[in-house]
């Protein structure tokens, strides 16, 4: 009995040591596995694939890499594009237009009526004063007060027609003299007709300075701003005040009311000048990657090396991005773009936890 307990013990003695001597060797091995393991990474991650040349990240893949990892260029597509001209507009209230109209016609009515007045008096002047004028048959006092009466009614004709010079000098200024003339002018018009009544909207439409005139029978294409739907707009005139962006010059546009309402924002699009075509090529939607905010594409160089340049997205066409600067034999990655994105940041994240 006092033998089992003593080897009971000694077995528990050796059990207590093999514990002791696991967890030292954890404890003093865990740096060495993990200096390893490190020693490991950096030995995978020795074969740099992107190196640098004139401040520019070139990432090189061998075709095997490029085949296993889905990697396709095309040639770029040569084109000659016809500038285009994007901007905004509004649809702009015509109430002070209208109530011009309105008023004019108004002064219009007191004129016609101040002129009939006037003539009447003048007509009873000239009688009174001829009957005066024989042997007194009428009083000085009574062809003094006719000749009072005419000359206030032709005070009152050239009161009116300053007021309607007046009204129109004003419009003019406000609206621009196409218009005002469309508005004022007593002809019918089929336009302001549609204005004014609503069937359709004065657009007004800010263009960039050094852009074309614009001229009766031009059109451009609107969209309401949240909206997909293309609406044609006819020119009127030019305008006379800034659109709110103070932005480039302004001109007006007729459009149906269909989709329109007073007050809302529009987008433009507009063919410039038929002297503005340029020639570039064109970037593939596919082919664009994001990095910091800025449009970017990785051309080839060459069977293996690739790099990656900043490309525009101002102009946008059906099969992507028309681009100007670039060269036509350029050769862009149209799939694996943001693989190669990847392994050129991760290759900036390695040189920045070195540094």
């Amino acid at each position: 009995m006092m033998m089992n307990k003593k080897t009971t013990g000694v077995i528990a003695l050796q059990a207590l040591l093999i514990v002791i001597l696991f967890w030292m060797l954890v404890f003093f091995g865990k740096d060495e596995f993990e200096n390893f393991r490190v020693e490991q990474e950096e030995a995978i991650e020795s074969i740099d694939r992107v190196s640098t040349k004139d401040g520019i990240s070139i990432v090189s893949l061998s075709p095997a890499v490029q085949e296993n990892s889905g990697i396709r260029t095309n040639k770029v597509e040569s084109m000659l594009y016809q500038d285009e001209i994007k901007s905004f507009g509004a649809a702009v209230s015509m109430d002070t237009l209208i109530a011009a109209k309105t008023k004019l016609h108004n002064l219009q009515a007191e004129l016609a009526l101040a002129r009939t007045s006037h003539k009447q008096y003048q007509t009873q002047y000239e009688r009174l004063k001829l009957l005066n004028a024989d042997d007194k048959n009428v009083s000085d006092l009574v062809v003094q007060e006719a000749y009072v009466l005419a000359n206030n009614s032709k005070i009152i004709i050239n009161s009116k027609l300053l007021e309607i010079d007046n009204l129109r000098t004003s419009v003019e200024l406000s609206w621009g003299d196409s218009l005002a003339k469309l508005a004022l002018n007593n002809q019918a018009n089929s336009l302001f007709e549609k204005l004014l009544s609503q069937k359709n909207v004065l657009i007004q439409v800010s263009f960039p300075y050094g852009t074309y005139d614009p001229k009766i029978g031009d059109t451009i294409q609107i969209t309401p701003l949240n909206s997909r739907q293309t609406i044609k707009a006819n020119f009127v005139s030019a305008a006379t005040e800034a659109d709110v962006i103070g932005v480039g010059r302004t001109f007006y546009y007729s459009a149906p009311s269909v989709h329109l309402r007073i007050g809302m924002r529009v987008a433009v699009e507009t063919s410039a000048a038929k002297n503005t075509q340029s020639n570039g090529v064109v970037i593939p939607s596919n082919a664009v990657v994001w990095y910091a905010g800025v449009p970017w594409a990785y051309f080839k160089q060459g069977e293996d090396q690739f790099i990656r340049k900043p490309i525009s997205t101002d102009t946008e066409i059906d099969k992507g991005w028309f681009n100007k600067e670039l060269g036509k034999n350029s050769e862009v990655v149209v799939s694996g773009a943001q693989l190669l994105l990847s392994e050129e940041f991760k290759y900036l994240i390695k040189n920045e936890n070195d540094d």
